[in-house]
């Protein structure tokens, strides 16, 4: 569910899925730090860049993630 969200978000603003997840994170006060492998993926995560989610879009992301099963680690460094 939350990969279409990513994917339909993507296809309406012309931006790629990672472009979208990343700027999200932005969107949410997160210092994001990328892995790039290539210069190309190092474009690409550029293009994150200079625009915002609508408060529509973090919302329905936000609605979606928040039903996952799964939660994702806040802080890699954080022990249990």
């Amino acid at each position: 569910p939350l990969l279409g969200a990513l994917e339909e978000i993507a296809a309406a603003r012309g931006k790629t899925c990672s472009q979208v997840a990343i700027n999200w994170c932005i969107s949410k006060g997160v210092l994001v730090i990328v892995g790039i492998r290539n210069p190309q993926q190092a474009i690409d995560n550029l293009g994150c860049l200079g625009w915002r989610l609508s408060a529509a879009e973090v919302i329905e992301l936000e609605a979606i993630a928040a039903r996952l099963p799964v939660k994702a680690t806040q802080n890699v460094f954080q022990t249990a």
